[in-house]
């Protein structure tokens, strides 16, 4: 008898759209309203900064709870982002059962900076998001 492993490809591709779609490409126009439907209710939201711009040092990461808070953060820092330039890009996704992790890369004026996300999905959402630079 053989084994089959389930088909988690359509796990994985709401996981990049959630993230590329919905989640960077809504942060990248500024709109947070629409970005932060990515996540789940009550997400854990982890983020070091990627490199050093405007006010924002590299250094510990943020550490918030729900997306209420995740919001009233990104909606602080529209002017910058928009000021910055970038766009985020989710680059070689991985992901097993809930749980998954990518490379990503934010592109803008000057060199790409790089990171790794690591997120687990509750019920159809982001439930968990730890973004550290590389």
């Amino acid at each position: 008898m053989t084994e089959t492993m389930p088909d988690q490809t359509g796990d994985k591709a709401r996981a990049h759209h959630l993230f590329q779609d919905i989640y960077y490409g809504h942060v990248d126009k500024g709109d947070m309203d629409i970005a932060v439907t990515a996540f789940h209710p009550d997400v854990e939201w982890s983020h070091a900064q990627v490199w050093a711009h405007h006010e924002f040092a590299r250094g510990e990461p943020s550490r918030i709870h729900g997306r209420d808070a995740v919001h009233a953060l990104l909606s602080a820092r529209v002017d910058q982002l928009k000021d910055a330039g970038i766009t985020h890009h989710v680059r070689d996704m991985v992901m097993e059962g809930n749980r998954g992790a990518f490379l990503g890369a934010v592109e803008g004026p000057g060199p790409d900076h790089h990171f790794m996300v690591w997120f687990e999905m509750k019920d159809g959402l982001i439930g968990r998001y730890d973004l550290r630079p590389l």
